[in-house]
């Protein structure tokens, strides 16, 4: 039976102390991020790590984000230059994760076999805390896997109410998209996922990074270094479809042929739309922001299928575009293959 637990200033501490009792006794536990909510482990206890992938039915080869509260923490888990890490003292706690070389202390489990682990400081409150009072936990995104990440506490408990030993509740979280992963074991360095922390200010903090083409979302990679890369993510139940080209979208959702589509798309868009829109939002944080919690509602409309309109690619926009692409039935790029669009739907 799953605990749920909402965490009030009355009861802070109490709740904090009793999930990480349950970390430490070989629970999981679902908690709160700055970019989305975490089904978590203790990241030392193989046995434990393991009722993550069963939980989220998550392949084996898929990696675990090992979440630290401290530079001494890290030296549990991790290797670190020291120009690095000075560095890092002035980034973290955000929402960046570094891939770096793993200590033996790190069960294979968590790294999927691999000499590297990626390791996240989050800045959110709960997460630190929770992280303070267990030791390192081992945690991937706590949606069920190929899934929308989640990021608000009521979709976590519809969706991982016995699944797991206890659910954190605490609301919506902050970004909505999740931590950006660079891997520090090359120089430059090179990003593999975009997240809510921007390649821009990477750059200004710790140098430059090589942007993989991996990291569009384009493509998948055949071996998954870090989460994101191999296997599908983040996708709704629904067929959604992309159309990169802003003139070719407006020209479909203006049409009778949208009419078995939801519209997934800015504000000013919206009004171009002959069926029913959902607004993602009026800028590109608002769009992170609600980016998983509007597939979901996708899912829950009346529609047979969802069209998602592109977004410029820079800042946040990186991360936005590399989720919209990997949760897409199929990628629209220029007006010549909008038919297929079609095809699709007739072959069902």
């Amino acid at each position: 039976m799953t605990e749920i637990i909402k965490i009030n200033s009355e009861n802070y501490l109490n709740s904090i102390n009793n999930c990480a009792e349950t970390i430490k006794s070989g629970g999981t536990v679902v908690f709160p991020t700055e970019t989305v909510y975490g089904l978590g482990a203790d990241a030392f206890n193989p046995d434990a790590c393991k009722k993550i992938f069963v939980a989220k039915k998550r392949p084996a080869d898929n990696p675990l984000i090992v979440h630290i509260s401290s530079m001494e923490m890290l030296d549990l888990v991790a290797y670190i230059d020291d120009d690095l890490r000075d560095k890092m003292k002035n980034v973290w706690p955000s929402p960046l994760t570094l891939l770096l070389k793993k200590k033996d202390a790190v069960p294979d489990i968590v790294s999927a076999g691999l000499d590297t682990v990626c390791i996240r400081f989050p800045d959110n409150r709960i997460a630190l805390d929770l992280i303070n009072a267990s030791g390192p936990i081992a945690a991937p995104s706590a949606n069920i896997s190929t899934r929308p990440s989640i990021v608000d506490s009521e979709t976590a408990i519809k969706e991982l109410d016995g699944r797991v030993d206890a659910i954190i509740d605490a609301g919506r979280v902050k970004y909505g998209v999740e931590s950006t992963i660079i891997d520090c074991t090359v120089k430059p360095y090179r990003l593999l996922r975009a997240g809510a922390f921007t390649v821009e200010d990477i750059e200004s903090m710790i140098g430059p990074v090589y942007v993989d083409p991996l990291a569009r979302g384009y493509s998948q990679s055949k071996v998954a270094l870090t989460p994101g890369l191999k296997y599908r993510h983040y996708a709704p139940s629904k067929k959604m479809f992309l159309i990169e080209n802003e003139g070719d979208f407006i020209r479909f959702i203006s049409s009778d042929r949208s009419k078995d589509f939801l519209v997934l798309c800015s504000e000013k868009n919206s009004h171009y739309a002959s069926g029913e829109t959902l607004v993602l939002g009026d800028d590109i944080y608002e769009v992170a922001h609600n980016l998983f919690y509007d597939f979901r509602v996708l899912d829950k409309s009346g529609k047979k299928y969802g069209v998602i309109q592109s977004f410029p690619e820079s800042g946040i926009g990186f991360a936005v575009m590399n989720r919209i692409r990997k949760a897409s039935f199929l990628i629209i790029k220029d007006k010549e293959n909008i038919d297929k669009i079609y095809e699709v739907i007739n072959e069902a």
